[in-house]
C-alpha cells in the first residue's frame, strides 16, 4: 500500500539506493553528496572520465570470430508444448462426445419402461373415427361379445363420453371423485384400426391415444411406468394385457394422475376393456378389479 509521507513513491533514487538527508558544510567543506550521487568513481578534475560507480566497466561485445549468442527458443517450445495439449484435448473432446451420442441413441431406442414420455401430439395410427352405437345400459354394460355387469360397480352412472374416442359401440359407467373435477370409468368396446392388430399390439396402441384423448384434454398428461404386453384370458378367451401411469397437472385436480388399465379381447369382432383407477383411492381399484373378474365373452355374438 502506499506511503502517506511519500505519496507519489519518488523516496527511492533511480539507481536503487536510499538518499540520506543533506547535512550543512562543515569547515568550508562542500557538501556531503548522498552516496550514489557523488561523481563517478575516480572521475577528478583532469583525468578522463571513467565509467560512474555501479556501471560495469565492460559490456558484452561481439568480437570478430565471435559465434553470435544462440536464441532463446524456451517461448517457442512452451507455445509448441501447449498446442499439442490443446489438439490432444479436443481430440479426447470429439472422442467423448461422439460415445455420448451413441449411448444417447442407443437408450432412445431402448426406452425405459418407467420413463415419463409426453401424450402424443402428432399424427399416430389410433384407429379410425369411432363409429356404431353401444347398447342401452341395462343390467349388463355391453359392446359385442364383451360385457360385465353394472352390479360389479355399485352406485356408477353411465359414462358421459368415450374415453377411447377411436373405438366403435363403447359403453361404460363412471365415479366422480369427490371435491374434484375428476372420475373413475369402466368401458368396454370394439377395436376399430385400419388393419387387423394382434391384441398386444392394439393393446399397447391404444395408450398413448387415450393420454391424448378428451379425457385428459388441458391436463399435461405424462404416460410412465408402462407395461410389457401381458397375455391372459377373459372368460377362457385369449387377451392381452397392457397398464401404465397417466400422470396429469391440472388446476383443480390433487391425485396425480390415474393407473389405467387395458384389455384387448381375441374375440369376434375384437374387443377391449378400459379401466380407469385415480391413484390413491383404494376402493376404487377393488370396485375395477371386480369388473375385471365378472367380464364375460358371448360365444354367440
Amino acid at each position: 500500500m502506499s506511503n502517506p509521507q511519500d505519496p507519489y513513491g519518488q523516496n527511492p533514487s533511480q539507481d536503487g539506493y536510499q538518499q540520506y538527508p543533506q547535512q550543512q558544510p562543515y569547515g568550508g567543506q562542500q557538501p556531503y553528496q548522498p552516496y550514489g550521487q557523488q561523481p563517478g568513481y575516480g572521475q577528478q578534475p583532469g583525468y578522463s572520465q571513467q565509467p560512474g560507480y555501479g556501471q560495469p566497466a565492460y559490456g558484452y561485445q561481439q568480437y570478430p570470430g565471435q559465434p553470435p549468442q544462440k536464441p532463446n527458443r524456451t517461448p517457442l517450445y512452451i507455445a509448441i508444448g501447449v498446442a499439442v495439449v490443446l489438439v490432444i484435448a479436443v481430440v479426447v473432446a470429439a472422442v467423448v462426445l461422439l460415445t455420448g451420442s451413441s449411448g444417447s441413441s442407443d437408450s432412445s431406442a431402448n426406452p425405459s419402461t418407467g420413463a415419463a414420455t409426453s401424450a402424443p401430439s402428432g399424427e399416430i395410427d389410433c384407429g379410425l373415427p369411432g363409429t356404431g352405437k353401444a347398447s342401452d345400459v341395462s343390467d349388463r354394460v355391453v359392446s359385442g361379445p364383451l360385457s360385465f355387469p353394472i352390479s360389479a360397480a355399485p352406485g356408477w352412472v353411465k359414462e358421459t363420453y368415450t374415453v377411447y374416442a377411436q373405438s366403435k359401440a363403447a359403453a361404460g359407467l363412471q365415479q366422480a371423485i369427490p371435491g374434484q373435477n375428476w372420475q373413475a370409468g369402466a368401458e368396454v368396446g370394439q377395436t376399430n384400426f385400419s388393419s387387423k392388430l394382434d391384441p398386444k399390439d392394439a393393446a399397447s396402441r391404444m395408450m398413448p391415444c387415450i393420454a391424448a384423448g378428451a379425457g385428459y384434454n388441458s391436463t399435461n398428461p405424462r404416460i410412465t411406468d408402462l407395461s410389457q404386453p401381458e397375455a391372459v384370458t377373459v372368460d377362457g378367451v385369449p387377451a392381452a394385457k397392457v397398464s401404465a401411469k397417466i400422470l396429469v397437472s391440472t388446476q383443480g385436480v390433487t391425485t396425480p394422475g390415474d393407473i389405467v388399465t387395458v384389455i384387448v379381447v381375441a374375440s369376434a369382432p375384437q374387443t377391449y376393456a378400459l379401466l380407469v383407477e385415480p391413484i390413491g383411492f383404494p376402493d376404487i381399484s377393488a370396485v375395477l378389479k371386480s369388473v375385471t373378474e365378472q367380464l364375460k365373452v358371448a360365444k354367440d355374438v
